[in-house]
């Protein structure tokens, strides 16, 4: 659910297996989280004015 929720923020699938909720890799899971470039990438998208 999170990574569906990622990609409503704006965030594509990401092209490793990085360990985040955006890769095919939840292995980590529940000790996965966003890196600080999708977290920036939130930020900055159309929905900053709503998360503000």
């Amino acid at each position: 659910m999170v990574h569906e929720l990622g990609h409503a923020l704006g965030l594509p699938d990401s092209t490793s297996t990085d360990g985040t909720p955006m890769s095919g890799s939840f292995n980590n899971y529940p000790d996965w989280h966003f890196s600080q470039q999708q977290k920036g990438r939130i930020r900055d998208g159309s929905y900053r004015s709503f998360l503000a």
